[in-house]
């Protein structure tokens, strides 16, 4: 079963070189909670979550502009090591010590391609999300559960977009020159195996999510959780695209 067998491989890439991913991504990602967490702190909400209170930010908090330098901040961090990790594995870029090396030529086209991809998709799924919110407001008194059949294939169409398109972004840690038709003509003979693969990440996804929700406890506790899992799907995305950009691009087995 080919999805089984490229989901099987992107989790045994992970596995078999443990010690590696740590080397690639311990660092940026342990700086990245040193730059949320002294947001946190400077901001006060730290004091906030401590307290289990979750509210949303007021329009004149002035907290919006700081918000979003260090999203985008933490985003560059985390393609620093996605980077990292994608030469790792396609051209044995082999980590030295602890602290990966940054390319910021290649981390700069990873960022562009990443909004290059969003931007694509936004206006392919624009008819879409409008059908959903339609939906959504006709079925707000169905329940939870109508609600979830509903959302499911769509998350699995979404995702299997996002698995097409997204073998641009391994090529451009590598430096190759591919755009975003290149990618879909890469995966063209591939609807059911990338269909299938789509549906078994949302199935983890889903997954994590119940892990996250379920957890009972202070909000800093469900924060832990929910950063844990985040990272281990984020991890598996990521070896996921490797997998793709090297089965469908370069021709490696599974």
């Amino acid at each position: 079963m080919k999805p089984w067998a490229l989901f099987s491989h992107s989790v045994g890439m992970l596995t078999r070189n443990f010690g590696d991913m740590l080397r690639v991504f311990l660092v940026p990602t342990l700086l990245i909670v040193v730059v949320c967490g002294v947001f946190l702190k400077v901001t006060g909400l730290l004091d906030v979550l401590q307290l289990g209170v979750m509210t949303p930010l007021q329009e004149d908090s002035g907290l919006g502009g700081p918000l979003f330098i260090v999203a985008i901040l933490s985003l560059l961090i985390g393609m620093w090591s996605v980077v990292a990790w994608h030469r790792f594995v396609l051209l044995e870029e082999l980590p030295q010590g602890w602290v990966p090396q940054l390319r910021t030529d290649r981390v700069m086209a990873y960022f562009g391609r990443s909004l290059q991809i969003a931007l694509v998709l936004f206006c392919m799924m624009l008819p879409v999300l409008l059908v959903i919110l339609f939906l959504t407001m006709a079925l707000s008194g169905a329940g939870s559960a109508t609600l979830h059949l509903i959302n499911l294939p769509i998350a699995i169409f979404i995702t299997y977009l996002v698995l097409r398109l997204s073998v641009i972004l391994p090529a451009a840690a590598l430096g190759k020159d591919m755009g975003l038709r290149d990618a879909w003509n890469s995966t063209a003979n591939s609807f059911g195996d990338l269909l299938g693969l789509a549906a078994i990440m949302v199935a983890a996804q889903y997954a994590g999510q119940f892990i996250a929700e379920s957890l009972d406890g202070s909000s800093l506790v469900a924060i832990g959780v929910s950063f844990f899992v985040s990272a281990a799907l984020a991890l598996l995305n990521i070896s996921l695209l490797t997998t793709l950009y090297g089965h469908y691009v370069e021709g490696r087995p599974v």
